[in-house]
């Protein structure tokens, strides 16, 4: 096994950086309890919505793991608000979880968040996703709230005080 790369990226991301983070997302994100739909998203629809997700943001970071020349995973979070931000993306490939990617790509987000001066970071996760909820749970996120998306899939809120070093 090679060891894991990490990359950083803040404000506009590129168009390489954004390709890198659709190749997971393709891989990765449809409704929960579902099967993954027929017809998925291509590469330059998930291109497309993450511009759409992060425009006129602010604040943008982007945090990539990488084996070698492949993706293997990604978090990305946005913000306008200077005391906090909202995580709002991620995943890891199937065959690369289980080895500390999403745990290490949490633990950069955060320290960037502290650089950044924010005093709040904010996620949230489909109800049935344990090893995220367990993950936000493990690094000191509190469970804030929940909601229906779409009236049919129970979404959990969770929070996080950046206070301290």
């Amino acid at each position: 096994m090679t060891r894991i790369r990490y990359e950083e990226h803040e404000g506009q991301l590129s168009q390489e950086v954004l390709r890198a983070i659709a190749e997971v997302t393709s891989e990765t994100i449809w409704p929960r309890g579902e099967a993954k739909p027929e017809a998925p998203l291509t590469l330059d629809a998930h291109i497309e919505q993450l511009k759409v997700e992060l425009r006129g943001r602010r604040w943008v970071h982007a945090g990539l793991a990488f084996e070698g020349d492949a993706i293997l995973g990604y978090k990305v979070g946005r913000s306008d608000d200077p005391r906090s931000f909202e995580s709002c993306l991620g995943g890891v490939l199937p065959g690369a979880r289980r080895r500390g990617i999403a745990s290490e790509l949490a633990r950069r987000q955060e320290m960037w968040c502290r650089a950044q001066s924010f005093q709040f970071i904010m996620t949230e996760t489909s109800h049935d996703n344990q090893g995220m909820l367990i993950l936000n749970l493990k690094r000191g996120f509190h469970i804030s709230g929940s909601y229906l998306c779409r009236q049919k899939h129970l979404k959990i809120r969770l929070e996080k005080a950046l206070a301290g070093p």
